[in-house]
């Protein structure tokens, strides 16, 4: 691609993949729910599905918590909903473990590594992740040692917005001293694809499978596998 000096990414989905996520999903709800039935909570776990429904496509809550992350304050919001007092270890802790519960299923695509090595030489390269939760992303990219494939890492709980705000594209874009048209973003969703567009960059989608974002593929360039990202950026 002609002009084109960043290669950025999306990483749920994108990167860090599951075979059922719908799985991880259900599996991530029921453990929420006994940790706030832990603390108190009441509602029965049909109610509390309904409740958490889209909870991370929801507002930043206003709950005013300085210090805590998007999360944190997410779960906060809740416990004051239902007249529960959540100690700060005790949330700490619930965070960390349900995360963790949703994060058995994914693994890293078998391709990404080689692609981002063969990209790495020739193109800047950074992380971009709507993402609530910025201590334990940021422990889990340092422990797999993923952190290490990029050069700058922006997550939307630090940085106060989100995908598809072209915001959080352009914090990445000038910590490297690109402008928006000198990146390509890869990405596997909706937001991904506005977003990029949003900040006059070019979006890559990236479809494994069929799906029905047929109106979002026109403005993107689609492949179905990250390998495929080597003929794109051909040297």
């Amino acid at each position: 691609m002609d002009g084109i000096k960043g290669v950025f990414f999306d990483l749920h989905g994108t990167l860090l993949i599951s075979d059922d996520v719908s799985k991880a999903w259900a599996e991530w709800r029921e453990a929420f729910h006994r940790c706030m039935v832990g603390c108190g909570l009441e509602t029965s776990m049909e109610e509390f599905q309904i409740e958490v429904e889209g909870l991370f496509e929801k507002p930043e809550p206003e709950y005013d918590a300085p210090g805590l992350s998007v999360f944190e304050r997410r779960v906060m919001e809740l416990c004051s909903r239902h007249g529960l007092e959540m100690d700060g270890n005790y949330m700490s802790w619930m965070v960390d473990h349900i995360i963790g519960i949703w994060y058995r299923g994914m693994y890293m695509d078998p391709e990404a590594q080689a692609v981002l090595e063969a990209l790495r030489p020739r193109y800047r390269t950074a992380l971009i992740t709507n993402w609530d939760h910025t201590p334990w992303i940021r422990r889990w990219l340092a422990d797999s040692g993923i952190g290490g494939w990029f050069e700058d890492i922006v997550i939307s709980d630090e940085a106060g917005c989100a995908k598809p705000d072209p915001r959080i594209f352009r914090i990445a874009l000038e910590r490297l001293g690109l402008e928006p048209g000198e990146m390509a973003y890869v990405g596997d969703s909706p937001e991904d694809v506005r977003g990029a567009l949003a900040v006059g960059s070019i979006p890559i989608l990236i479809k494994r499978e069929e799906s029905d974002d047929g109106d979002i593929e026109g403005d993107a360039r689609v492949i179905s596998r990250l390998s495929e990202l080597l003929d794109l950026f051909q040297p």
